[in-house]
């Protein structure tokens, strides 16, 4: 009896491990370890995702949290907060969004509520910006 259920145990785990972490709806759930703090305002708390940095050259893609205190309605659907999958030209200071989603709840959980079309081009950060904040993490300077 004990082999059976660690048999059946471990069959669970592998079944785990290969659906990748996702929900039964298609939806990927981030846990809320993955994200390391990285600033605030009265608005929002962001959050980088160190872990998905991902380096070519000069150009590396990093995912960022932005965690809303109150309800954000662009689009006319309310949403608590977005997840962006952002492009940094780390030598000319640059960025743009390359995915983001919004979320109905905190920290990137429950439905996906809109999925924006991302923007085609480069722009500079300013100083001092959740963005720049965010391009010195992911370009590691």
């Amino acid at each position: 009896m004990p082999r059976l259920f660690t048999l059946l145990m471990l069959g669970c785990v592998g079944i785990i491990a290969c659906t990748g972490g996702e929900t039964p709806s298609g939806q990927t759930t981030i846990s809320a370890a993955d994200w390391s703090k990285v600033g605030e305002t009265e608005v929002y708390v962001y959050y980088a995702d160190r872990g998905s940095i991902r380096k070519a050259d000069e150009t590396v893609t990093m995912s960022d949290l932005f965690d809303y205190t109150r309800a954000q309605a662009e689009g006319g659907i309310p949403a608590l907060s977005k997840i962006t999958v952002r492009e940094y030209d780390c030598q000319n200071q640059m960025s743009q969004p390359v995915k983001t989603t919004w979320y109905a709840d905190h920290m990137g959980f429950g439905v996906a509520e809109r999925i924006p079309a991302a923007a085609s081009r480069l722009t500079t950060s300013a100083p001092g910006t959740a963005t720049a904040a965010l391009m010195t993490i992911a370009c590691g300077r």
